[in-house]
């Protein structure tokens, strides 16, 4: 899993991605949408929402692979 920013006229937001290999091609799926870069900082109490997704997505690889 990695992350993924969407930037737009508007919010930043943040998304874990998986790969995932589907008939010989490579695609991707969105597991779960974290928010955007104000709510996250809302919620985070002036923390770096991407550092901060970065190591959610790095406990959720690590709980994936047991």
């Amino acid at each position: 899993m990695r992350l993924s920013i969407s930037k737009s006229k508007n919010p930043t937001s943040l998304y874990v991605i998986k790969d995932i290999i589907e008939n010989n091609k490579r695609t991707t799926k969105v597991v779960e949408r974290l928010g955007t870069i104000k709510e996250l900082e809302e919620k985070l109490n002036g923390q770096d929402p991407i550092e901060w997704a970065k190591k959610y997505i790095k406990e959720l690889n690590e709980k994936e692979k047991g």
